[in-house]
């Protein structure tokens, strides 16, 4: 099985669920290649692919811009291609389901069709910042979960997530965001601590920023992944409107030595849970399964 994963990560999230994808394919036979989509460089021909997947980071309640930009320059493909879906966000809200619809409706004109689509909960890069117990807790669970969804999607077990009512209508409603980004990118600023390293420049997924004599100036570009604001050493870059919701710096996913206060405990606190329950329960069947096979089992399940 040869496999070729597109992807967009802002701060590096959905590149650490789909670095994970790549290994437990890899590790189950499967040829690999992943490919960041805000490259300009596409010189893989699709067609040589059994499968093709695309991961990418929620951004209210879509995927971002320039995932669908990407996929839109895919050519038409001459027959039909198992498609699968990876996304990520800070929050296991069943909204956040709407996020490919779009997507998938650029990627069918192109012969793409939706077998398997997974959600995982990342930490926030914007709005607040988890615990490093939650970040902890998020990303333990997506390292057990991912294995058993890549087994799902060879085997061709079908998933997809739950629909939302009136999801399309939704989902063209919170594209406002891509225009509200392109509006309020335009409104970044840099304080005066900036130290001038340009690592805000070189890292922009569109070229957004630029330094000249001596001047940051922003663009009209932005797609608000956050990787400016969010990587910045020295914390300078003012977000425009979102100030206030600023996460500076990146999650050590380590579990901590001892507990934290969790000012944001009681957010989301019934979705969180039902996520993790379903998420341990998969787990725990998973186990199960195998524990169940006989040693001469589990040897041909790797062959095949």
């Amino acid at each position: 099985m040869k496999i070729l994963i597109c992807y967009f990560s802002g701060t590096g999230n959905t590149k650490k669920v789909v670095d994970k994808y790549a290994q437990s394919f890899k590790e189950k036979g499967c040829l690999v290649d992943t490919f960041r989509v805000e490259n300009p460089d596409f010189t893989y021909n699709v067609e040589d692919y059994d499968m093709v997947g695309f991961g990418y980071p929620v951004h209210a309640f879509n995927a971002p811009a320039i995932i669908l930009n990407f996929a839109k320059r895919l050519p038409k493909l001459a027959k039909t291609m198992p498609l699968f879906i990876v996304k990520t966000s800070g929050e296991p809200l069943k909204l956040n389901n709407i996020s490919s619809i779009k997507l998938v409706e650029i990627l069918k004109k192109k012969n793409f069709v939706l077998k398997n689509e997974y959600h995982y909960c990342m930490p926030y890069n914007i709005i607040f910042r988890h615990t490093d117990s939650m970040a902890y807790k998020m990303w333990e669970t997506a390292k057990k979960l991912v294995p058993i969804d890549c087994q799902e999607i060879l085997d061709g077990k079908e998933s997809k997530l739950e629909k939302v009512f009136m999801g399309k209508p939704l989902a063209y409603l919170f594209r406002v965001e891509h225009w509200g980004g392109r509006f309020n990118g335009k409104r970044y600023k840099v304080r005066d601590n900036c130290v001038h390293c340009n690592a805000c420049v070189k890292i922009c997924p569109t070229h957004n920023i630029k330094y000249e004599n001596g001047e940051f100036h922003f663009g009209k570009n932005c797609i608000m992944c956050m990787r400016c604001a969010f990587l910045c050493q020295q914390n300078a870059i003012k977000i425009g409107l979102f100030e206030k919701w600023k996460v500076n710096g990146p999650y050590n996913f380590q579990k901590p030595e001892k507990e934290e206060v969790d000012n944001h405990k009681k957010y989301c606190k019934k979705s969180y849970q039902k996520y993790f329950e379903k998420a341990e329960k998969k787990i725990r069947e998973n186990e199960k399964m195998e524990s169940n096979e006989t040693p001469n089992e589990k040897i041909d399940s790797k062959i095949e």
